[in-house]
């Protein structure tokens, strides 16, 4: 290598040299300062009076006379819905009272069918009660043996006692047909009452905020087919986590980001915490209240929350960002480990491993 090119050489790594120690390391002075712990959630938006319209029974909608995002007060019809099980079975008790009806007093019924047979017995009775006594003065008077006497008296008793039966027999067939009778019109009246079409209104005033089914569509008992809340009262909604519910209470300032308005911090309290978990993702529901809120909410709007609960005054905290590994800092003397204390979003608080005028310098 000529003496040129060894000049230039060290030209090169003498450039670099300076280039590389004109660049300073990022760097902070470790000092006291203020830090607030905070729980993060994620954040639904609700209305904050909601409740889901329920079919009452089992049918055909027969008409639905609103529409989503439509306003509506207490009492407004929302849906009408055609019983036609209730409807059937209404027919089918009418059926049965109209048979139970011609049963007792129809032109062909049976209490008439068995007066008749009685008629036809009481002849006979009558009858027979002639000729016993008929025979009874003959027998006094020895014009007859006694076979033919006792015979007449067991023909007597026999059509007196048929008679008799008959009659006890119409009683009970009336009392029994009567009671047949009210029996099927109750029935039919409870029918016609179950089968009237159902008239769903609203309980609250407030926006439909979701229809489910459409206009001829069947809908099960107890079916929901429609979401009306507040209009413009909302809720904010959080899972806490089941190790972090502890540290919540309620009157605890809520600082609130939404998808729906970047860039901007929104406030809210806590205003209802459930006493009981949630088993299936082991979380609590919160409930919080805007305090600032912004000018237009939806429901279902979505974003992050933290929940302020410690605030620490006047100690050592440095930026999350220059934490190495997790649990280190890098310093003059180079990486030192830390034990922490109370974290926020953006800094944690230092309990041990360096001190106020330390620097520490942002990992590369």
């Amino acid at each position: 290598m000529n003496k040129a090119k060894i000049h230039s050489f060290f030209l090169i790594i003498i450039c670099f040299g300076i280039q590389s120690c004109s660049q300073e390391r990022e760097s902070v002075k470790v000092k006291p300062q203020d830090i607030v712990e905070s729980v993060y959630t994620s954040v639904t938006i609700d209305p904050a009076t909601m409740y889901k319209v329920n079919s009452t029974l089992s049918g055909l909608i027969s008409s639905i006379n609103f529409d989503v995002g439509d306003k509506v007060d207490v009492g407004d019809v929302i849906f009408q819905i055609h019983d036609i099980q209730g409807n059937n079975t209404a027919s089918n008790s009418k059926l049965n009272y109209q048979a139970a009806l011609k049963n007792y007093s129809g032109e062909q019924n049976m209490l008439d069918d068995l007066r008749l047979e009685i008629e036809n017995v009481s002849l006979k009775r009558n009858n027979d009660s002639l000729n016993y006594t008929r025979n009874t003065a003959l027998f006094e008077k020895s014009l007859i043996s006694d076979v033919e006497m006792e015979q007449s008296k067991i023909l007597f008793n026999s059509s007196k006692n048929a008679h008799i039966t008959l009659i006890n027999k119409l009683k009970r067939l009336e009392r029994d047909l009567k009671l047949s009778v009210e029996q099927a019109k109750n029935n039919y009246n409870s029918s016609l009452s179950r089968s009237k079409d159902a008239f769903i209104a609203s309980k609250i005033d407030g926006i439909i905020y979701e229809i489910s089914k459409e206009q001829e569509e069947l809908v099960a008992i107890q079916e929901t087919i429609a979401i009306i809340g507040s209009e413009d009262s909302f809720v904010l909604k959080m899972l806490i986590d089941e190790v972090d519910i502890t540290k919540v209470k309620k009157g605890q300032k809520i600082i609130v980001s939404l998808e729906a308005y970047t860039g901007k911090v929104f406030e809210g309290v806590v205003k209802r915490i459930a006493p009981k978990m949630d088993t299936r993702t082991q979380t609590f529901e919160i409930e919080g209240e805007f305090t600032n809120p912004p000018d237009k909410l939806y429901m279902g709007l979505t974003g992050e929350g933290n929940i302020l609960i410690n605030k620490r005054e006047n100690v050592l905290v440095i930026p999350l960002e220059y934490l190495v590994d997790g649990d280190k800092v890098e310093t003059d003397d180079g990486l030192t480990k830390v034990t922490f204390g109370v974290r926020s979003l953006s800094h944690v608080e230092i309990l041990s491993g360096i001190k106020k005028g330390d620097i520490i310098y942002k990992p590369l």
